[in-house]
């Protein structure tokens, strides 16, 4: 059975002597695993349309083990994503990110909507709250989304005092009950506010956040460190972008 669809190379290695084992996120089919056969060869139709993070319209043959690349032809390269390391070692935080938390052929339109949303961002700013705002929305529509609104455990409404965040629970904690728990650090409530404009129905992703760079900064670490909190690891790319912002 042959697919049709839409998708972006998130991940990819060698395979034998001239084929490439590629991780595809796929608008209608998720994420998937297939081969390109012969797609290293100098003459391959296949090669110059399986670059990482180029938005591409795929068609796939159902094999056994693998999904088998047919047919690929880009829509959109994002020349800059290619040729700026900086943004290159971005874009391979977030494909990271996608595989460790998508299971395989799991469809996911948002999150592919989302990443795609990313790239386009990406390649036309480079604001350093994307990353982690981003990384944020993936997790909050696979079912991670913190509390910002009310206590984390007692459900009360947070008052405009001191509160703690808690990266291992994820969301906010009142001063009354880290007094008696103990969990979480302190949070400024303008802080708080942004966490809740991020995870509101209608924050569009990719859209400005005018906020001051304190503020911005303290937010991409919240985020940052609850995404770490969720995955229970660092991801194997963050040093690589961290490296590469110096």
């Amino acid at each position: 059975m042959n697919i049709k669809t839409r998708g972006i190379v998130i991940k990819r290695m060698n395979y034998g002597e001239a084929d490439r084992i590629l991780t595809v996120l796929t608008s209608d089919h998720g994420k998937i695993k297939a081969i390109a056969k012969g797609s290293r060869k100098i003459l391959s139709k296949l090669g110059g349309s399986l670059e990482p993070f180029c938005l591409v319209d795929f068609i796939f043959h159902e094999g056994r083990s693998f999904y088998i690349v047919t047919s690929a032809s880009v829509i959109k390269h994002f020349e800059k994503i290619h040729t700026d390391i900086d943004k290159t070692s971005k874009a391979f935080y977030i494909g990271e990110l996608l595989d460790k938390f998508l299971e395989e052929k799991q469809s996911h339109p948002e999150v592919f909507e989302l990443f795609s949303s990313y790239l386009e961002g990406l390649e036309n700013a480079d604001d350093p709250i994307l990353i982690p705002v981003f990384s944020a929305k993936i997790l909050e529509n696979l079912g991670f989304k913190p509390v910002t609104q009310n206590c984390l455990h007692c459900e009360s409404k947070l008052l405009p005092e001191q509160n703690f965040w808690d990266d291992v629970e994820g969301g906010v904690i009142c001063q009354p009950c880290h007094n008696k728990f103990g969990h979480g650090r302190e949070i400024e409530n303008d802080v708080i506010k942004i966490l809740r404009l991020v995870f509101s129905p209608e924050f569009v992703v990719g859209s400005k956040i005018n906020i001051n760079d304190k503020y911005k900064n303290q937010t991409a670490i919240v985020l940052e460190n609850y995404i770490e909190g969720v995955l229970e690891r660092e991801l194997k790319s963050k040093k690589f972008m961290k490296d590469m912002a110096k």
